[in-house]
């Protein structure tokens, strides 16, 4: 193409500035073209990435197509990036070759073939060869090995192309990663509470194996990728409920504002005892803006403590109240040392109504024959004891122990009404506090979340095991069927992952 500079536009002739003008016109229409073209595929890459599909929903696997997007920064992809597919004969079963993934594959580990031939008939077609794949999987804890997807290849008749069956659908497209190798990661971290640099140095002592930390970070994120679709669907679930339990806990989270320093978040964690139902909901703060958000839409009873943050969520959807006995009983304990002749005896009152609630529990009584129990045998005792705590509270010194104790008991007295009126009101928020204890007890591991986004992760992830642990499943079985069914499910088909409606494989003890 001739250069176009202000002086040959001078000196040109009226036809070359014409044929100059024509020629622009014509590329600038062609770049027009290219450009509305690239611009169509970019909405297309964003539509696949963030938009809503009926189509199966995939994690984008090419870091350099994530970047271009804006996905993800430069520097946070890996220098270490997968080999590309390779094609060869097998000659030695005993020598495998590499294939793609992050370096060759380990031959020191117990291997699974697996062939993968194509769909139809194959008559007539000749085998020309194969394709070999590989990621690491485990179909229980502490069962690592490798699979090894073996796909023929054949020419179809007239030498009219290639045929060769398709990959199997895994959380990270074309990655050495399987769902067993992803739920086992989860559960250790998140059940366990073994940080991923103690996971990392226990697959290298006991397998021989080198993950990165970075790496087991990433197939952590992809896993709960998939797995928060299952979260939202339960969250949907809960919040149709029309009686909910509550509590919260906090969680100290490392941000960039705070150096040295850790934000101190929390969980709002919120249960359903009759569809046993729990979700974490992390919140930046302790504020009433947390339950406000959540169970906005909520209406019914909330059983919570006398933690004045629902306040106003139960006033504005004029919400039925419900107080936990837990709490009063607890300070009661407090105040053993001080005054041991009225808390015990206010202990010993309350331990005859958890015993009746257990031996209910114990016969998987309805909520129909529990609140019989209740009118006849528990209600009177509670109207006796009200009695009781009025006489007390005038004979105490207010800021004594005790006194705490019988002031609580009073104020929250009027709250166990929906207690003793409707049979499926738990006496207190025990069973709540059982699905929080592994965030304290995974503090004391972890020490803080790295970020926001990953203490929200934790949130799916704890509410997911939490619930398969309260419908008598083994939380990895629950984690491992999701990671391998999900990839190859539509989005429309979340609902029927749901328990108790969908049924993993394995019940709780025969993993």
């Amino acid at each position: 193409m001739k250069t176009i500079t202000r002086d040959t536009l001078i000196v040109a002739s009226r036809q070359e500035l014409i044929d100059t003008a024509l020629s622009q016109a014509a590329l600038i229409e062609k770049l027009q073209s290219e450009f509305q073209e690239l611009k169509f595929k970019l909405e297309w890459f964003k539509r696949q990435i963030f938009g809503t599909k009926s189509e199966r929903f995939i994690p984008s696997d090419d870091l350099q197509e994530a970047l271009d997007l804006g996905i993800v920064k430069d520097e946070e992809t890996s220098s270490e990036v997968p080999a590309k597919l390779i094609t060869y004969e097998k000659k030695n079963k005993e020598t495998p070759k590499p294939a793609h993934g992050r370096g060759n594959m380990p031959t020191h580990l117990p291997i699974k073939d697996s062939v993968v031939e194509p769909e139809g008939d194959l008559t007539g077609m000749v085998r020309i060869g194969e394709e070999v794949s590989w990621y690491y999987e485990m179909d229980k804890p502490a069962s690592l090995h490798v699979v090894r997807l073996i796909r023929p290849k054949y020419v179809l008749p007239k030498q009219d192309g290639v045929l060769i069956g398709e990959l199997p659908a895994l959380p990270v497209e074309k990655g050495n990663a399987g769902p067993g190798f992803i739920a086992n990661i989860l559960i250790d971290k998140f059940v366990d509470h073994l940080p991923l640099d103690r996971q990392r140095k226990k697959f290298k002592n006991d397998y021989n194996v080198d993950f990165s930390e970075s790496w087991l970070c990433d197939n952590s994120r992809n896993g709960i990728f998939w797995l928060e679709p299952v979260f939202n669907g339960y969250v949907k679930n809960i919040l149709s409920s029309d009686y909910l339990q509550a509590d919260e806990t906090p969680i100290p989270v490392l941000t960039k504002d705070k150096k040295g320093k850790t934000h101190r978040g929390y969980f709002w964690v919120y249960h359903d005892p009759v569809r046993k139902i729990v979700i974490f909901d992390y919140r930046k703060s302790r504020s009433r803006e947390g339950p406000n958000e959540f169970l906005k839409n909520f209406k019914g009873t909330l059983q919570v403590d006398g933690y004045e943050g629902y306040g106003e969520i139960i006033s504005r959807n004029h919400l039925k109240h419900s107080a936990c006995m837990d709490h009063v009983r607890r300070r009661f304990e407090k105040a053993l040392d001080y005054d041991k002749e009225r808390a015990q005896h206010a202990l010993d009152i309350i331990r005859e109504w958890y015993l009746l609630e257990r031996e209910a529990r114990e016969k998987e009584l309805s909520s129909e024959d529990r609140l019989i129990i209740r009118k006849e045998k528990i209600a009177p005792s509670m109207f006796s004891f009200k009695e009781w705590l009025l006489e007390q509270i005038s004979a105490v010194l207010p800021k004594s122990p005790i006194g705490i104790a019988l002031s609580y008991a009073l104020n929250q007295w009027p709250f166990f009404e929906p207690y003793l009126n409707d049979g499926r009101i738990e006496i207190s928020n025990i069973l709540i506090e059982n699905a929080i204890r592994p965030v304290a007890l995974g503090r004391k591991n972890f020490l803080f979340a790295g970020s926001h986004d990953a203490a929200h992760r934790a949130a799916i992830i704890y509410s997911l095991v939490s619930i398969a642990k309260m419908h008598g499943y083994d939380p990895f079985v629950y984690i491992k069927e999701l990671l391998t069914e999900l990839p190859k499910a539509k989005s429309s088909e979340i609902s029927r992952f749901l328990l108790p409606d969908w049924k993993p494989s394995k019940p709780s003890g025969n993993s």
